[in-house]
């Protein structure tokens, strides 16, 4: 008798009926965008968690991960277009990062699409931001050098590299989000594109390089972008730098080039408010470390040129930046925060007008040099 009142009770107990298995489903880590001809393309990368679990070199004969593509007129639409062509069922919990097409950002389509992103519990507002103007595909097919984990590439897992070098900084769909949805905000992100820089047995070995960034603002979207020697100033106005270089001409060295590591970097941006006008001062201190076997009279010599430099790089960047309006370091949001009613008189579309005087003074000064010094005689 007992053994029929439990009976009803078993049944209660099997309540896992309706879940997914794991080894039963795909599982997206990366994920590129494209607009083209009125159509969204999405390039998903599906990477098998079995090949690379549990470890970092995963099995070199094993394919870490597919790209499948799919195309709809709305964002949404691409991805049930995508559903129609997989086995199993495709879970989104796991993207890492996702890739913008220099079209999606230049048509003004990176906000909408973050807003559709949102509306999907499974994914998560820590997913990495990032732009190209490389083919998608063959991006998302990249894996890391020496036979790495996918999970532990440039791209999935940016801040590894970003600690060792810190010219581009990565940037998170929170943070984006936070940028693209205030007035006196711009969002910097990375552009990236597909380096061949190393090699194999059998011939290149394509990888992720940072080449600059993208700028988008609020209301006017993409801006344009900064390249080369142009993005080194964002650098010293970024108190999250955690580690860079700079090289410096030495024609009274016994090289003609010295590079200096930084270790740590303060800044500090102030507006300065007149009767008809707004400028800002920035300041900038370093904590810099040196090889070099110097002297004091070379060791004051090389911090002299370190700090005329960086000076010299800040002015650059925001030179280049005003040739396509982007507000570089910030100064409306800065103004905005610290004196909103002259930020409220000056304001233009939630932005200040920027000019070439616009920086009053800059101001840079090594507080810490770590190096090897040798007494003159």
């Amino acid at each position: 008798m007992k053994k029929l009142l439990l009976f009803p009770l078993l049944l209660l107990l099997a309540g896992c009926w309706d879940t997914n298995q794991p080894e039963r489903m795909y599982y997206l880590l990366g994920l590129g965008i494209d607009y083209k001809e009125g159509q969204y393309e999405i390039y998903s990368q599906v990477v098998a968690f079995t090949n690379i679990a549990k470890s970092d070199q995963p099995n070199p004969e094993a394919t870490q991960a597919e790209v499948g593509m799919a195309k709809g007129r709305t964002f949404d639409e691409a991805f049930f277009n995508l559903y129609q062509t997989m086995d199993e069922r495709f879970f989104l919990g796991h993207l890492s990062y996702v890739l913008f097409s220099e079209t999606i950002a230049k048509e003004n389509k990176v906000e909408p699409i973050i807003d559709s992103f949102i509306r999907y519990r499974e994914l998560r507002y820590t997913t990495w931001a990032y732009i190209t103007d490389s083919p998608l595909k063959e991006a998302l097919l990249i894996t890391p050098i020496i036979n790495k984990s996918i999970t532990l590439s440039k791209l999935s897992d940016p801040l590894s590299s970003y600690n060792q070098s810190s010219r581009i900084r990565p940037i998170q769909f929170r943070e984006l989000m936070i940028h693209l949805n205030e007035p006196s905000h711009e969002a910097k992100i990375p552009l990236v594109e597909i380096s061949e820089n190393w090699s194999k047995e059998d011939g290149p070995d394509p990888v992720y390089s940072f080449k600059g960034i993208s700028t988008l603002g609020k209301n006017t979207g993409f801006k344009g972008n900064l390249l080369g020697d142009d993005i080194n100033g964002i650098q010293w106005l970024n108190n999250k730098t955690e580690r860079s270089d700079i090289t410096v001409k030495t024609e009274e060295f016994e090289e003609l080039y010295t590079t200096t590591t930084v270790d740590e970097v303060r800044s500090k941006i102030t507006p300065i408010v007149s009767e008809n006008n707004v400028q800002f001062d920035l300041q900038v201190q370093l904590v810099v470390q040196t090889n070099e076997m110097l002297n004091e009279h070379k060791m004051e010599l090389l911090e002299n040129k370190i700090e005329q430099q960086v000076k010299k790089e800040i002015k650059q960047t925001y030179k280049a930046s005003l040739q396509f309006d982007a507000d570089i370091y910030r100064f409306s949001e800065i103004l905005y925060r610290k004196d909103l009613k002259t930020w409220k008189k000056y304001e233009q579309d939630g932005k200040i007008p920027l000019n070439e005087s616009t920086i009053r003074k800059v101001d840079v000064e090594l507080v810490k040099v770590k190096g090897e010094r040798i007494i003159s005689h």
